[in-house]
């Protein structure tokens, strides 16, 4: 007989217990660690956004500051091309070059990333005058200058400071894992932020002071090329025997280098992977004004002899004007409007909205700069084959004005934009060709006398300047509402203190008031006047001494002795015109700073944007 009470029994959990259990353990692990995970993704995410913030706040603070302290900046907008190819292209936008989905290089060209200013000066120790950087003038250390002290910093030092937008290593082409779609073992290379400071002449191994060729290439005449889209990253040797890109990097430091920024937005073609738009995340933008009333002035004292003078300069409130921009001059009311335009990027002016550009500023400006309305600089050389500034029909209008129905609606002006000026001021020889000499020559035996003695001279008849001048016409009698600019004409005559029998010197003539009757060596002028009638009354009379009575003579190369050598301005604007401007400036900027981070977890772009106005006080004018 067995023993039952002796018998063992043995048992154990299920494979269905264990499920269950295994379930309700991972579920609570779930219900346990889900939001603590969520916390830590969401604080992770709350640190980039705070680090966006910081970022761009630093930035800002920085930047405006030094902005702020600026004594000149120069222009960082798309500006008018040159009118002749063998110069450089001044073209302040920035070269980027980025990869579609597709791997396929794109390149693009974004205005307002790059920013030159030049520092205040400051207080230094000894030094030698070097070339200040905003005008090429010798530059003069506070230590070596006389008479009153300077104020510092409101005039410029020698430092340049150049913030740009630019590849992280410019060696390497961009990459972006978080934005592409190509996978790369390469580390990103994403574009930042840079800083730049340096000079543009430096001091050569004889102690002179040159360009920084280091830095800068040189256009035809010398000078520093100060713009070019791509010079972060180029490759070509400088003359100190490395790379123009190894040399920027030597005075160049990163200001955002945070591990996984990228300031570009790029937004691509979700069919095609083709880069559809690119918006840089950090710009410099010139302060936007419109419709500035520009006020009126004059440039000679010698405009408040003259009865209800026509202003001569306009001048908008705020200068360092930045490309585009648009001066506008109303003549009675609306009626007749002129206006500036770009064309082929050549500045003109011209009449109506229907009217074709009649005035070439762009070629006047070069002319100008050429010398080729002072006799003394004047090279035939160089002037002829410059463009002529009036824009004309067929023929040669200024020797036959009859063809284009003169007297001709033009209204020339000059602009300068650093000064923020309209000026209407113009060289009378600038309506003629520019091959042809800048000087009005007449014989004084051809001044005329009048019923009552007086011997004058009418600037509004043809000159003697050439062979082919007896048909051309003066300037006075081309344009209409023309007048001669107070103080600007320049008179050269026979001197008349010379004894009889003598040749007389040719020496410069002095104005006196309508109300006083000239001497020797004197004239007075009618400024503005009637196009015809008594000869008093019209624009261009000039009187001299009218006792003056010297045989005419020539001398060995028949030059006569009693030659008249006169040179004058003319405007074509009224007093009753009024000159407005829109206008980007550089006295006042726009810094748009946007940081833009990604969140470490699901790799999402996190954004963060400032804007700040910033006013430039110290701005050179």
């Amino acid at each position: 007989m067995r023993e039952i009470g002796n018998t063992k029994f043995r048992s154990a959990f299920t494979l269905v217990e264990l499920l269950v259990v295994m379930a309700i353990t991972a579920v609570m692990l779930g219900l346990l660690l889900g939001p603590m995970l969520q916390s830590f993704n969401f604080t992770r995410r709350v640190q980039r956004v705070a680090q966006a913030q910081d970022t761009a706040r630093n930035l800002m603070e920085t930047i405006s500051r030094e902005i702020a302290d600026a004594a000149y900046v120069f222009d960082n907008s798309r500006v008018l091309n040159p009118l002749t190819t063998s110069n450089p292209v001044n073209d302040a936008t920035l070269q980027f070059t980025l990869v579609d989905q597709r791997g396929n290089a794109v390149t693009f060209y974004l205005p307002y990333t790059k920013i030159d200013f030049v520092l205040p000066e400051r207080a230094t120790a000894n030094g030698t005058g070097i070339i200040d950087p905003t005008d090429g003038s010798d530059y003069v250390p506070p230590s070596q200058r006389v008479g009153k002290p300077p104020l510092v910093p409101v005039l410029a030092g020698r430092t340049i400071v150049r913030y740009f937008i630019a590849r992280r290593d410019p060696s390497r082409p961009y990459s972006n894992r978080n934005e592409q779609l190509l996978a790369t073992a390469a580390l990103d290379n994403p574009y930042i932020l840079w800083r730049a400071q340096f000079v543009l002449y430096e001091r050569n191994g004889n102690g002179q002071y040159v360009p920084n060729t280091k830095l800068f290439k040189l256009d035809d005449y010398g000078q520093p090329i100060i713009d070019e889209p791509w010079f972060f990253y180029d490759t070509r040797t400088a003359p100190n025997g490395r790379s123009y890109m190894q040399n920027w990097l030597e005075v160049s430091r990163p200001v955002t280098e945070v591990e996984d920024i990228d300031l570009l937005n790029v937004r691509y073609d979700q069919r095609t992977g083709e880069i559809v738009q690119v918006t840089p995340l950090i710009q410099f933008l010139p302060g936007l004004v419109t419709d500035d009333p520009a006020v009126p002035t004059n440039l000679d004292d010698a405009a408040n002899e003259v009865p209800n003078t026509i202003p001569t300069a306009y001048t908008t409130k705020k200068g360092g004007w930045s490309s585009p921009f648009v001066v506008t001059v109303y003549r009675d009311g609306f009626s007749t409007v002129y206006t500036t335009g770009d064309v082929n990027g050549q500045l003109m002016v011209a009449r109506g909205a229907s009217d074709a550009f009649r005035f070439n500023i762009t070629a006047y400006q070069l002319m100008q700069s050429a010398g080729c309305y002072d006799e003394g600089t004047w090279d035939a050389g160089v002037c002829s084959n410059l463009p002529d500034p009036w824009i004309q029909g067929s023929g040669s209008w200024e020797r036959n004005p009859t063809s284009l129905d003169a007297p001709y609606p033009y209204l020339p002006f000059d602009v300068d934009p650093r000064s923020g000026t309209v000026s209407f001021a113009i060289p009378a020889v600038a309506v003629f060709r520019p091959g042809e000499r800048p000087v009005f020559e007449y014989l004084a035996r051809n001044t005329r006398v009048d019923e009552s003695g007086r011997r004058y001279l009418l600037l509004s008849e043809p000159d003697i300047n050439n062979t082919a001048s007896n048909n051309r016409q003066s300037p006075l009698r081309l344009l209409q509402t023309v007048s001669i600019v107070p103080g600007s004409e320049r008179i050269w005559g026979p001197d008349q203190t010379t004894p009889p029998g003598v040749e007389p010197r040719l020496v410069p003539y002095t104005r006196v008031p309508w109300n006083v009757t000239p001497g020797p060596n004197q004239y007075r002028i009618n400024y503005q006047g009637t196009r015809d009638g008594h000869p008093t009354l019209q624009t261009g009379y000039v009187e001299f001494w009218s006792l003056w009575q010297v045989p005419s003579g020539t001398r060995a190369d028949g030059t006569p002795y009693d030659l008249l050598r006169v040179t004058y301005a003319i405007q074509s604007n009224t007093r009753n015109d009024v000159v407005k401007v829109d206008y980007m400036t550089r006295s006042q900027y726009t810094l748009a700073i946007s940081i833009k981070l990604y969140d470490p977890t699901t790799g999402d772009p996190l954004l963060m944007s400032l804007t700040t106005q910033v006013r430039v006080r110290n701005l050179l004018r």
